[in-house]
């Protein structure tokens, strides 16, 4: 494992989970928009039970994201990109875990809240940085 691959993995994996928590914000003020009984919430386990349109919508959002890593028309860069493939799926699964974060403390500050997104962000963009530097 070369420590460059590692650090530039990792920067990708943070950044890559900041995007994914951008998009399921997006996601949820479009399904505002359409539905208005729609509570906030950037983490789709939890939407699926809260407001399952949303819950769906950002599953769908989630697996979108990993597919778009995938088309690949040759066979060189296909080789080439192979550690962003890994490095998108096990950022996705990592976010359904991770995003489960905030809602583990319940506290009455917003501030605390975006902390524990950012947190949670940082902490799964770093696990699937050094997992997919690994596998």
């Amino acid at each position: 494992m070369n420590s460059r691959e590692l650090s530039w993995n990792i920067a990708a994996g943070i950044g890559y989970s900041f995007i994914l928590t951008i998009l399921m914000g997006i996601a949820y003020v479009i399904v505002k928009v359409f539905y208005p009984p729609t509570s906030f919430s950037i983490v789709p386990i939890v939407s699926l039970i809260e407001s399952p349109a949303l819950g769906v919508i950002q599953l769908i959002l989630l697996g979108l994201m990993v597919a778009f890593t995938y088309p690949v028309r040759t066979r060189v860069a296909g080789e080439s990109l192979i550690v962003v493939r890994k490095l998108a799926i096990i950022a996705a699964v990592g976010y359904l875990v991770f995003s489960l974060l905030p809602v583990a403390f319940r506290v009455p500050y917003i501030q605390t809240y975006i902390g524990l997104v950012i947190a949670a962000d940082v902490l799964n963009g770093v696990l699937a940085g050094v997992v997919s530097s690994i596998v």
